[in-house]
């Protein structure tokens, strides 16, 4: 197969390409698929161009399976959007009749951040420790494709987005074309249609693909001039699965600065602003030594775990922004969890954090 460069209307001819190969794919074997999808800008193409595509299929029986992973510190804005284009698309595919599931996947109770931050003690994330993205986001959708034999694997993954991640495609790519092998998983293939696509092809693929209806270019436009960012469901490069330029987790102490919130309450999400005071005073809180231990959970002599006292005055802080805000921050199942943590902290003879200038463990 080949695609125009030089026509008129070159996406169009690009995205009939990708279309058909896509079919052909799909058509070709049994072998599930799973879609990453984020709600950002190239999860959202590579959506459309796959319900497009099934849709010119007659009578599509493979399932497909689109994931996206709550993490539960999303950015309020992009969570509502996200979920209600999910549900805009189960109703949208239901009525073409397309072999299309959508699951919203969350972590475990205790592996969700404040349950960790709050209920056991972590110092939030840091480059040096950044225990986040595999617990919130990588290990939920680890939980559906570890299960799978021959698992096709759709990412919105772009080439000549970096130099670094060109690396890591050249690295991982297969001999097929548009398919790369995943780290740590030989089950697993990824198979990535829009892997030429330009930044410029995926918004013309948003606008002018006109199926499904629920991903609206304008919306998702919006959403992009006033925050910028985004975050992936699957970890694509090793080692880096968020940080600059994104948009994902509103508590997000990784990156010095929070753009995406930051530039979101300029363009008037008023109701956003109580959570960066709470995620900037926090980015500073966690760097005080007096409310660390003085030994980790392990035995070793360093900074261990936020002590009680410290993880008391961070909760005080999230329901004055949860307040303030009208946002719901935490729900009444992490709350519970986190008084079982501090139950067990405060009272096991072997593990006692006490709660004065000595910070013994």
């Amino acid at each position: 197969m080949s695609y125009c460069t030089k026509c008129l209307n070159p996406i169009e001819e690009k995205n009939n390409f990708t279309k058909e190969l896509i079919k052909q794919i799909y058509l070709r074997d049994e072998k599930p698929w799973i879609i990453g999808y984020s709600g950002g800008k190239d999860s959202s193409a590579l959506l459309k161009l796959v319900i497009d595509s099934l849709n010119g299929i007659n009578k599509p029986k493979k399932k497909v399976t689109v994931v996206y992973c709550d993490t539960g510190v999303e950015i309020p804005v992009i969570s509502r959007y996200v979920n209600q284009t999910i549900t805009n698309l189960r109703e949208e595919c239901s009525t073409y009749n397309l072999p299309i599931e959508f699951k919203v996947l969350k972590p475990p109770v205790n592996d969700r951040y404040f349950v960790k931050v709050i209920g056991r003690g972590y110092p939030p994330p840091t480059n040096i420790f950044r225990w986040c993205t595999d617990r919130l986001r990588i290990n939920p959708v680890k939980q559906i494709t570890d299960k799978a034999k021959n698992l096709i694997l759709l990412l919105g993954i772009r080439s000549g987005e970096s130099i670094e991640r060109d690396r890591t495609i050249a690295k991982h790519s297969l001999e097929e074309a548009f398919f790369l092998k995943q780290v740590n998983n030989k089950n697993i293939r990824i198979f990535s249609p829009i892997l030429d696509y330009s930044i410029k092809d995926v918004w013309r693929t948003i606008k002018y693909v006109k199926y499904p209806l629920s991903i609206k270019d304008e919306v998702i436009g919006k959403l992009y001039k006033d925050a910028d960012t985004e975050c992936p469901v699957f970890r694509e490069v090793k080692g880096q699965p968020c940080g600059k330029g994104r948009f994902g987790c509103w508590t997000c102490t990784v990156v010095r600065k929070d753009k995406a919130v930051t530039n979101m309450v300029s363009n008037g999400y008023n109701e956003l602003e109580p959570l960066l005071n709470f995620r900037n005073w926090l980015a500073e809180y966690r760097d005080n030594p007096t409310i660390r231990c003085k030994k980790r959970r392990n035995g070793v002599i360093g900074l261990g775990p936020i002590t009680l006292e410290g993880r008391r005055t961070i909760l005080a802080k999230l329901k004055v922004a949860e307040k303030i805000s009208g946002l719901k921050l935490i729900p009444k199942e992490e709350l519970r969890q986190i008084k079982a943590l501090w139950a067990i902290d405060q009272n096991n003879d072997k593990y006692m954090l006490v709660d004065t200038e000595a910070n013994t463990v």
